[in-house]
């Protein structure tokens, strides 16, 4: 008899001492074992502190063979899962306290990126240039060439809308937006650091 098996590669456990096999993985098989295994104990917490653990496929296979020694098992998911533990319930944040940091994070993002844009196209000397585009285009000499500057501005934040892929609570395509994709890149980097500090730290008390 064949089990399949599919390890998540991040689980969240929030005050649960005894972690089993359907906590971090999803298994595939006759529905009799099939339920069997996903009640099979793989880990039992003692700490009363946020903590990171990691369980790796083989420590599921033990698990199944103590009981099931003739199954074969199938891994079809990750090498390696990292459980989050928090030793209690999670708690949803003061709505106002969550809005107070999204305000702030939202003044210090606008801020910063105007000054970069500015600082850009000082740098660059767009000033001068929209100007004497103006002169080119009318003939005439201005300090202040308004029809140029104001649908070049319109232009910068439509084509930030555009790159970015997100304005307000709506996205324009079904496509991840670039913030979406590098915080993707970030966490998969953290997990991956998190899951080498274990297995080395485990690999020194042997």
């Amino acid at each position: 008899m064949i089990i399949y098996i599919k390890l998540y590669k991040k689980t969240t456990i929030y005050n649960k001492r005894k972690i089993k096999i359907k906590d971090i993985a999803e298994i595939a098989g006759c529905n009799k074992i099939k339920n069997v295994i996903e009640n099979m104990t793989l880990l039992e917490i003692n700490d009363n502190k946020k903590k990171n653990f990691v369980i790796s496929i083989i420590d599921v296979i033990k698990t199944i063979y103590n009981v099931y020694p003739e199954i074969i098992i199938e891994n079809v998911g990750e090498k390696d899962s990292i459980i989050e533990y928090y030793p209690n319930e999670k708690k949803n944040e003061n709505p106002i306290i969550t809005f107070l940091k999204v305000f702030s994070v939202c003044c210090i993002l606008f801020a910063g990126g105007g000054i970069a844009i500015i600082t850009f196209h000082t740098d660059a000397g767009l000033p001068d240039a929209l100007k004497q585009l103006y002169k080119i285009l009318t003939g005439i000499e201005t300090d202040k060439p308004y029809w140029i500057q104001i649908p070049y501005s319109i232009g910068i934040a439509v084509g930030i809308i555009v790159f970015f892929n997100h304005f307000s609570s709506k996205k324009i395509t079904d496509d991840p937006t670039p913030i979406e994709v590098e915080m993707d890149l970030y966490e998969n980097d953290v997990e991956n650091c998190i899951m080498d500090n274990i297995i080395d730290e485990k690999r020194r008390k042997k």
